[in-house]
């Protein structure tokens, strides 16, 4: 398992798709996610279908003219991001990656988000009745999204992106003080705040990078242990068994993975033991003790 590597907001964008849902009286039927990987910042948009012209409005609409060129987008292999949609990333100079047709996890991050987004819709639109109008939800989902901790950063979304709490319902009731210094007039105050204002999205933000690296450590870890794979050092433990991928070329319809076999160490290509973190060629064994060198 490879960790994407994340570095500032809205540098790198997971885009995916769901549906058909219930028709509402919109004529909705398809849900839009994109998902900032940094901040989880999520925009959604409910629509009537998931062409390859609408998934690129919707890019430019809800991501590029909101919070700027994204560097990356990553998608699975859906036709809706081919096409029109591969045109407009080009004519922004945005990298287009897709996930490995016989890996969707790589983009796991939106399709959680899809989850989240489902659940919630299933929630506010509680009876059989609204649910033909379940398009009207989707803002509510959103809001109730970006206000929540998320695991990896271990901060509001909403907080990372605009340096503060969200204020809600509960805060006007309750006159919040950030209110009360609004409707002062106290520029020596209004001032002192901005600037804790700033010195707080410094502080948010190197702390995001540091808690999403270690959830990615975690999270590397926890997926190993699940796989039954032993890491040490980066390299794969002697003595595991596991499976070799298949060369790309191969006939359809064919697992893409052979095995299990063996592992008993990496080579340096002359029959050699070389334990060197990146190695790519290996010795494995099979069932008969038959070994033979193979690239990872």
């Amino acid at each position: 398992m490879k960790s994407i590597h994340v570095c500032d907001l809205f540098y790198r964008i997971a885009l995916d798709t769901t549906g058909p849902l219930l028709e509402t009286g919109s004529g909705n039927r398809y849900i839009m996610v994109a998902i900032d990987h940094y901040s989880k910042w999520c925009e959604a948009r409910a629509v009537a279908d998931h062409g390859a012209k609408t998934a690129a409005r919707f890019l430019e609409d809800e991501i590029i003219c909101r919070y700027g060129v994204p560097k990356f987008v990553l998608t699975d292999n859906g036709g809706e991001w081919a096409a029109e949609f591969d045109v407009m990333c080009r004519n922004y100079a945005i990298q287009h990656q897709r996930t490995a047709p016989q890996w969707p996890q790589c983009n796991g991050m939106a399709e959680r988000m899809i989850k989240t987004i489902k659940h919630g819709i299933i929630v506010l639109a509680a009876t059989p009745a609204n649910m033909d109008c379940w398009d009207e939800q989707l803002a509510k989902v959103l809001f109730g999204y970006r206000c929540g901790i998320q695991a990896s950063t271990k901060f509001y979304p909403f907080m990372i992106l605009t340096g503060r709490t969200p204020r809600l319902r509960a805060d006007n009731y309750l006159q919040a003080l950030t209110a009360e210094m609004d409707d002062s007039g106290d520029m020596e105050a209004a001032t002192t705040l901005f600037q804790q204002k700033v010195e707080l999205i410094a502080s948010i933000h190197d702390n995001v990078l540091q808690n999403v690296e270690q959830a990615q450590r975690q999270q590397k870890k926890s997926y190993a242990a699940r796989r039954g794979k032993h890491l040490f050092e980066g390299l794969i433990a002697r003595q595991s068994m596991v499976k070799m991928k298949k060369p790309r070329k191969r006939r359809a319809l064919t697992a893409s993975w052979e095995g299990p076999y063996r592992f008993i160490g990496h080579t340096d290509g002359k029959g050699n033991l070389n334990f060197e973190k990146g190695c790519r060629l290996c010795i494995v064994q099979d069932a008969d003790g038959h070994q033979w060198e193979r690239f990872r």
